[in-house]
């Protein structure tokens, strides 16, 4: 039983991110900076960029079911890590901080290619770059709303950089 719940910590604070999952982190970065230029001028996405956010994220989600439920039997990490994709990432973002659908799915898609322990990094670091950023987007939104995506855009771009320190070191 204690090597169990070892194996399952150790699993949950994984820091290593594969070159498969850089890779389609660069191809995510690619969408979300023709996404934050759509934001910027329209202050919304285009349809079709949440689609394909959506369509990534349920990819992801049958290539971890089947990595992790029917290669390696790891069901505890699989509710972990997408409990707080499909259930935390939608409540917090779209109900509590009220943030745009479409960038709720962003964050999902992004999140699907992270271990858990960089999924909490990441959100958190979409706070601290929302807090330090938030006056400049500001004068692009109206009213109170204001553009998203180059957060989700900037705070990719700094994890990217950090798993690839960690990757080095």
């Amino acid at each position: 039983m204690s090597s169990i719940f070892s194996q399952l910590i150790d699993q949950l604070l994984i820091i290593k991110i594969s070159a498969i999952q850089v890779y389609l982190l660069w191809f995510l970065l690619g969408s979300f900076t023709v996404a934050t230029l759509s934001d910027l001028k329209y202050l919304s996405a285009q349809r079709e960029f949440i689609e394909i956010w959506i369509i990534f994220t349920i990819a992801m989600l049958g290539t971890d079911i089947y990595y992790h439920y029917y290669l390696s039997a790891n069901l505890v990490y699989l509710g972990i890590k997408w409990g707080i994709i499909l259930i935390f990432l939608p409540i917090y973002f779209h109900y509590i901080q009220k943030v745009a659908r479409g960038d709720v799915w962003a964050k999902m898609s992004a999140c699907s290619l992270l271990p858990p322990f960089f999924i909490i990094v990441f959100i958190a670091l979409i706070g601290i770059i929302d807090y330090l950023t938030k006056k400049i987007w500001m004068r692009f939104g109206r009213a109170r709303a204001y553009p998203f995506m180059p957060v989700i855009f900037f705070t990719t771009i700094l994890l990217m950089i950090i798993a690839n320190h960690i990757s080095k070191t």
